[in-house]
């Protein structure tokens, strides 16, 4: 009786996401972060804070399996801040378990962020080994194979130095991981089709046969990349790191095989292909022969959608198969190699069930955080809320107001160049500058000896604490502009101010 009600309920919401998610005015899919609020069950996300809540059990790997099975099976029961704390406790490894359940102790019972340092000074349960690698910014995508492969799979939690550099901890480390994503998401030849719906990453189609050989170096190299951004994902979920990565729902779907494709997938993929081929099953026999159109897939004449199908004309008997196959080699058979080659080394690091406490559209921004076009985590109000002003400002400050407003203007380029100049990384967590941990703090920098002046020095940044050294600027002009120049040149290298 409990499995039948669990699978009507689950029929219920798939049909309410359905009609939930639909289409924007311009027919494209919004993948925000999904609110299944209307199916949270409180009496079950009670029961499983508190077999969470116990540390013996979480150390000694008996947390009940229903909590696993049912979260898994019906994540949409659960809020998504209980489905991160399982995560944390049962997908991690013990190391990371044991932390997590201290850090949330700490955040219980000590109201600030010095009070939890302190205690976590004297109150030492568990401390994640962190593994530091020195690379050089020459042979960035080179060294991120290999530091993949020698360190990707351990328990340490992964810290990045640049051969030359007084940096450490996060900011290199998050900078490092934004230079692979850039890198990969650029590389030729391409890894990601073009012309996605909200700059999603989604593979782009190669004939599966030649990849497999591997007698190419260009196939080689594509299956090597594809392999590097499993290891990569991982780890960033893993260790709880920002990458600028926003991969596509549907190839999560693709990774997990949670779901068949229909041919309206195509449609969230590539809008404009979906629409051409639309046009074309409403063309006379006469019309489509004039068009000339054989059985391959369009821009890719090397991949042939059936056998033989550079030889086969498209025709009104044929329009309806022809379409089909376009949808599937799209996104299924000319993106299998590159989905293996994936899914094989995430799961070197991190097991895929691990992966089944999110929905698609959770998993595609993840890793990612907050996108910079999310104008919500930069109004006025939710930066005076979770910027912190200290040592020299407070939130009356005249230069810490300035500030605020200035940031509350950026454009999204200009977000990305600020989140990478104070944080070593382009986007925020999930929640803003709420997420972010610690909180961005603005600190007074120390004025200059006579006759020097405050307006003659540039801003600085502590990245591991996500510290922001501000001068007292004599006007709000020059603050922006001395932020701006910072922001535009103060990248690329971790330095002693």
């Amino acid at each position: 009786a409990l499995d039948t009600m669990l699978q009507l309920i689950s029929a219920f919401h798939n049909v309410w996401e359905h009609l939930r998610v639909g289409q924007g005015a311009l027919g494209v899919l919004t993948y925000a972060a999904a609110d299944d609020e209307p199916f949270h069950c409180n009496s079950l996300t009670s029961m499983l804070l508190r077999q969470l809540s116990d540390p013996l059990a979480v150390c000694t790997g008996s947390v009940p399996v229903w909590c696993t099975k049912l979260t898994g099976a019906c994540r949409f029961l659960f809020p998504y801040g209980v489905r991160r704390i399982l995560h944390q406790s049962c997908s991690l490894g013990l190391g990371r378990a044991l932390h997590h359940v201290q850090q949330r102790a700490l955040a219980q019972h000590a109201p600030t962020q010095e009070a939890q340092r302190r205690l976590e000074g004297e109150v030492a349960v568990a401390s994640i080994p962190r593994q530091k690698v020195r690379i050089s910014r020459q042979r960035i995508l080179e060294s991120a194979v290999k530091v993949m492969n020698l360190y990707g799979a351990g328990s340490a939690i992964l810290e990045v130095e640049y051969v030359g550099e007084v940096g450490t901890g996060s900011g290199p480390t998050l900078e490092f991981y934004a230079q692979v994503a850039e890198i990969l998401r650029t590389s030729e030849p391409r890894l990601f089709r073009q012309g996605v719906p909200g700059g999603m990453l989604f593979p782009e189609p190669w004939d599966a046969e030649w990849l497999q050989k591997g007698q190419d170096q260009s196939a080689q190299q594509i299956l090597e990349r594809w392999r590097l951004l499993g290891h990569v994902v991982a780890k960033c979920i893993l260790d709880s790191r920002l990458v600028d990565l926003q991969l596509h729902p549907l190839f999560w779907r693709t990774v997990l095989n949670t779901a068949p494709f229909s041919r309206r997938s195509l449609h969230d993929v590539d809008p404009e292909l979906f629409a051409s081929l639309n046009n074309l099953t409403g063309l006379g026999d006469e019309a489509l022969r004039q068009l000339c159109v054989d059985f391959t897939l369009p821009g890719h004449s090397q991949i042939e959608l059936l056998p033989k199908g550079a030889k086969m004309s498209l025709t009104a008997a044929n329009v309806e198969e022809y379409v089909g196959k376009v949808s599937e080699v799209s996104l299924v058979t000319a993106v299998s190699a590159q989905v293996a080659a994936f899914r094989t080394a995430f799961k070197e690091l991190l097991p895929l069930e691990a992966c089944n406490v999110w929905s698609e559209m959770e998993l595609a921004s993840i890793i990612m955080g907050a996108s910079v076009r999310d104008d919500a985590c930069w109004t006025l109000e939710h930066l005076t809320a979770h910027v912190k002003a200290q040592h020299g400002y407070s939130v009356d400050s005249r230069n810490f107001r300035d500030l605020l407003m200035i940031m509350s203007e950026f454009k999204p380029e200009d977000r990305r160049k600020f989140l990478t100049f104070v944080t070593g990384a382009p986007s925020l967590p999930i929640g803003g500058f709420a997420g972010l941990k610690p909180p961005l703090t603005v600190v007074k920098k120390e004025a200059p000896p006579a006759p020097l002046t405050p307006d003659q020095f540039m801003p600085s940044v502590m990245t591991c604490a996500n510290y922001l050294k501000l001068p007292a600027y004599s006007t709000a002009d020059i603050l922006r502009q001395k932020l701006e120049l910072a922001m535009a040149e103060g990248q690329s290298a971790f330095l002693l101010s």
